[in-house]
């Protein structure tokens, strides 16, 4: 019996000294300390868009924020941390470039028109792609993860 207490002892110091992950619980809720938040919205070629979640206080003030059709989750390794540094390029239906950011991360919200878009995402030497539909209604959601 004392074992299983030495497991979970360990097992919860281990989640305490991991960094902020994707995976990671955001208790939505909690208040926010305004001075961890870093958030400036930003516009290009005419969509908005705001980056940023370093830190839980600000990953939690941009996922309060409304008004963005897209949510791009930027990550690295089995256990999800996030991902900063890396460019982002989306692309319409079309083909034609709507927003490329470099040095971005590890959120990513942008205000974009209903349609289809490819999301591409490097960091790391890897690049990857995924389609996406932004309805007007619900945010689309795109996770990316290099391993």
């Amino acid at each position: 019996m004392r074992t299983h207490h030495y497991g979970n002892c360990a097992a919860l110091l281990l989640a305490l000294a991991m960094p902020w992950t994707v995976t990671a619980a955001a208790d939505l809720n909690a208040p926010i300390d305004p001075q961890g938040v870093q958030l400036v919205p930003q516009e290009q070629h005419g969509i908005r868009y705001l980056q940023g979640g370093i830190g839980q206080d600000e990953a939690n003030a941009l996922r309060k924020t409304p008004g963005y059709d897209l949510h791009i989750t930027l990550s690295t390794g089995a256990s999800g941390e996030f991902e900063t540094g890396a460019a982002v390029d989306i692309q319409s239906a079309k083909g034609d470039s709507v927003l490329a950011l470099k040095d971005v991360g590890p959120l990513v919200f942008v205000q974009l028109p209903p349609g289809q878009y490819k999301v591409t995402g490097s960091a790391g030497g890897q690049t990857h792609q995924q389609m996406v539909t932004v309805n007007g209604n619900t945010p689309a959601r795109v996770d990316m993860n290099w391993h």
